[in-house]
């Protein structure tokens, strides 16, 4: 009997009243949570509305010197109006009129409906070179260069080995510099079994189709592609036609909405787009979504003004070598 009282009395502790002190929802009495250490009361299962972690809908439903963000009353950040009873960008809503003036809400978010930038005429473009020389300003070949080129004058077997050491394997596409086939004059010099072809002067893997192996296999540009048999061999709004795939566009609404994962997705031109009506709508990657705008009912970049903007969007400050970001027109 003694000792079932004295464990009685061990287990039990004084719980605090709304307002004490407590560490965790164990310190605090029935109906009662531990919120920043102070025992608040519950309210339908959670905490009483107002207070910081409650759940809200808008700021209008916080106490004061609190904002509503994913529907959950927390402490207003630094730099934020404070004395408004509005919910700002970024913050939780019902309906436009939760949302400051300027503002609309947007999937239960307030949003500016249009950005404060104009849209210009003008793109970002990466610029690394002008000419294949550009690319290979930096190539140092090597020392024996005139030895092996001796050795591919007299067996083609050795031309891969010069070009390769000796001459640069960049080019100049598009203003970008890129990796470019290993050159050649005659199939003798293309060692390699994987590119055994020279055509138009690169080692490729195929000339014709009878190069390829696998049934109706085909030869495109010197790459061996795979027939197809049934649509799904192709990638998305493209068909199966006598064995290879031919890009064919979208052919409805329907098609689009499962393409892009929208029931607002259309079919123009038989390509799939997200129509738009305000900037709002326009909701893409991190990187470019924030530059996006809506125009005549489609997202497009915002544009740009200078070389300067270009190089914050594209990240080239401070880079080695002789890339540029340029503001051109379109």
């Amino acid at each position: 009997m003694f000792t079932a009282l004295a464990l009685l009395g061990c287990g039990e502790h004084k719980r605090g009243g709304e307002g004490e002190s407590c560490t965790s929802a164990d310190d605090c009495g029935p109906g009662l949570a531990c919120v920043a250490q102070v025992c608040a009361a519950r309210g339908d299962g959670g905490l009483s509305s107002g207070v910081s972690g409650a759940d809200c809908t808008s700021r209008r439903e916080c106490g004061e010197g609190l904002s509503c963000v994913g529907n959950s009353c927390q402490p207003i950040s630094m730099g934020t109006e404070t004395e408004s009873r509005y919910s700002g960008v970024g913050e939780s809503c019902r309906a436009k009129n939760d949302c400051l003036p300027d503002l609309s809400c947007v999937m239960n978010v307030c949003r500016q409906v249009n950005l404060p930038l104009m849209r210009t005429a003008k793109s970002c473009h990466l610029v690394e070179c002008s000419k294949q020389e550009d690319c290979c300003a930096g190539f140092v070949p090597k020392a024996s260069c005139a030895e092996y080129k001796q050795n591919c004058m007299t067996d083609p077997v050795f031309c891969n080995t010069y070009r390769s050491l000796c001459e640069c394997s960049q080019d100049c596409v598009d203003e970008l510099c890129v990796a470019a086939p290993q050159g050649c004059e005659s199939n003798a010099e293309c060692t390699s079994a994987q590119t055994p072809y020279c055509m138009d002067g690169k080692c490729r893997q195929c000339d014709k189709d009878s190069a390829c192996s696998g049934t109706a296999a085909k030869c495109v540009e010197g790459v061996c592609s795979a027939a197809c048999t049934i649509d799904e061999n192709c990638p998305l709004l493209h068909a199966c036609q006598d064995g290879a795939c031919v890009e064919t566009g979208c052919r409805s609404d329907r098609e689009c909405a499962f393409m892009l994962k929208s029931p607002q997705a259309v079919c123009q031109n038989k390509e799939c787009r997200l129509p738009c009506v305000a900037d709002t709508d326009c909701v893409a990657d991190a990187m470019v979504g924030m530059f996006q705008v809506c125009d005549q009912g489609e997202c497009v970049f915002v544009g740009c003004e200078s070389d300067t903007e270009c190089r914050a969007l594209l990240m080239t400050a401070g880079e080695a070598g002789n890339r540029r970001a340029l503001c051109r027109p379109d």
